[in-house]
């Protein structure tokens, strides 16, 4: 999906930016930093564009109007004009600022940056990167000094650990322009600031964000419903997981009457999932359709995220990659005990 290869950083801009609720302040850089270091150029490429790797797209959005959202248009200026990059990334420091109202929310260097020779899905186009850095780690300088070696610490940037960054794709200007964004620092509520207050991002409903919400849905199903219904067993419930990880990965296409007939099979289930899709849906705020194209990246989750396993007391934990048939459950009323018993053809 992604190809940076032939890439390049075309010019940066530096500023320090700051936190309104520590009380911190933004200082603003009054030029265009120059790297004439081909090394240290490829250094930044890798720490900017290094962490990109799924194509899970975004796209600027504003409840009122497209043309309120601030930094969708402080893009737009600097693809119109790309000698305006340093009044521009300085505007976007400002709303960065001004956006970063959160107690947890640290200070760091924020990079704005023009790239060009990106290409995404097959279209080769320039790229506006805004990235920031939070955390440093300490290193350690070994040099010689009068015949002998000495040690100093120092405190730097890790290149292999982007802190927060997105990528905004000049292309469908008019839909919001392509979006990839991340936040490698916080996982809860506080990293909503970077994706939603600060850039105003919302998730495109296309293929890959179908096919994501599908997998998360049915692994949350299996979680919240099956589970803790009796009537369906552990085997069935592991059965489930296992065809719909191989549904997705070997499908070209989705279509949820399919789905509910050769994978989930039983009508009282089929009602369930129905049902919980629907509460889903209204909870994640996401809209799921009912036939689409499988993204073959998001596919690909599906083997983390559905595991086929049966945990037993502490002792066990029984993996079953297919062949439900030649698995059955049982229970010794003299032993008082439950029990699996496994039919195989030979041993591996």
């Amino acid at each position: 999906m992604f190809d940076f290869s032939q890439a390049s950083i075309q010019s940066i801009a530096i500023h320090k930016a700051g936190s309104s609720a520590a009380g911190g302040s933004t200082v603003l850089a009054q030029s265009l930093i120059q790297i004439p270091d081909e090394d240290v150029l490829n250094l930044l490429k890798t720490y900017f564009l290094t962490p990109f790797k799924q194509p899970e797209f975004f796209s600027f959005a504003h409840e009122t109007d497209l043309e309120m959202n601030e930094v969708y248009n402080y893009a737009q200026r600097i693809f119109g004009n790309t000698d305006s990059l340093l009044e521009q990334s300085q505007n976007i420091a400002k709303h960065l600022f001004n956006s970063s109202n959160h107690p947890n929310i640290k200070e760091g260097e924020l990079y704005v940056v023009l790239l060009t020779d990106c290409v995404i899905e097959g279209e080769l186009v320039d790229a506006l990167g805004i990235f920031k850095s939070e955390n440093k780690d300490t290193f350690l300088k070994v040099f010689q000094q009068a015949g002998s070696f000495e040690l100093e610490q120092h405190k730097g940037i890790n290149i292999r650990k982007l802190d927060k960054g997105c990528l905004v794709f000049n292309t469908e200007h008019d839909f919001g322009y392509k979006v990839v964004a991340i936040d490698n620092t916080n996982k809860n509520d506080e990293a909503r600031y970077w994706k939603e207050t600060f850039l105003g991002v919302k998730p495109r409903e296309d293929d890959f964000y179908q096919t994501s919400g599908y997998i998360n849905l049915c692994k949350d199903f299996v979680k919240d419903v099956l589970v803790n219904d009796t009537a369906v067993d552990k085997k069935e419930q592991v059965a489930i997981l296992s065809k719909t990880r191989d549904y997705f990965a070997k499908s070209d296409t989705f279509s949820q009457d399919e789905f509910e007939e050769n994978i989930i099979s039983k009508p009282e289930i089929v009602e369930q999932f129905r049902e919980y899709k629907d509460a889903y849906q209204a909870e994640m705020g996401c809209n799921l359709k009912d036939t689409f194209t499988i993204s073959v990246d998001a596919a690909k989750q599906a083997k983390k995220v559905f595991k086929s396993v049966i945990k037993l007391d502490k002792n066990f934990h029984l993996y079953i990659h297919g062949g439900r048939d030649r698995v059955e459950k049982g229970f010794d009323p003299e032993k008082g005990l439950g029990f699996y018993k496994l039919y195989f053809d030979a041993e591996a």
